[in-house]
């Protein structure tokens, strides 16, 4: 008898549980009104002082997301590796080049958060020169 009360007792605070956990993520000013919960390891990245993980193997794959000044790319992310970040691969395809360089003149002229390598939210000479430094400074 005992244990079919602690069963019971355990079944009803998982039913007023499990409504507010289906609820979906949100907080202060951004809300998340869509999800899945897809199987897969993570893959991290990182600008400024944002840091976004994500599945591999999404099977609601899309094409890239915006909203304001933010973007989201879902998806099968193949070859992702732990390797250390590379600040100054603004184009993300593992080489410092031209492309880079006119990424970040985009980025800057366009006082957007890419541009900001110093992180303090202002677009100026120390961003250049911070840039500059972690392309010559190659990638690993």
């Amino acid at each position: 008898m005992h244990q079919i009360g602690t069963i019971a007792f355990a079944s009803l605070a998982l039913a007023c549980a499990a409504p507010s956990a289906l609820a979906g993520p949100s907080g202060g000013s951004f809300e998340i009104t869509w999800y899945t919960i897809d199987a897969g390891g993570t893959s991290s990245a990182v600008g400024g002082s944002f840091e976004l993980a994500g599945t591999i193997g999404q099977p609601d794959a899309s094409e890239e997301l915006t909203g304001g000044q933010f973007s989201l790319r879902g998806g099968f992310w193949p070859g992702v590796d732990r390797a250390a970040p590379c600040p100054a691969d603004l184009t993300g395809d593992g080489q410092l080049n031209f492309f880079d360089i006119s990424a970040f003149l985009s980025a800057f002229n366009a006082m957007q958060p890419a541009a900001d390598f110093t992180g303090d939210g202002q677009y100026n000479f120390f961003d250049v020169s911070a840039f500059l430094q972690a392309f010559n400074a190659g990638c690993p």
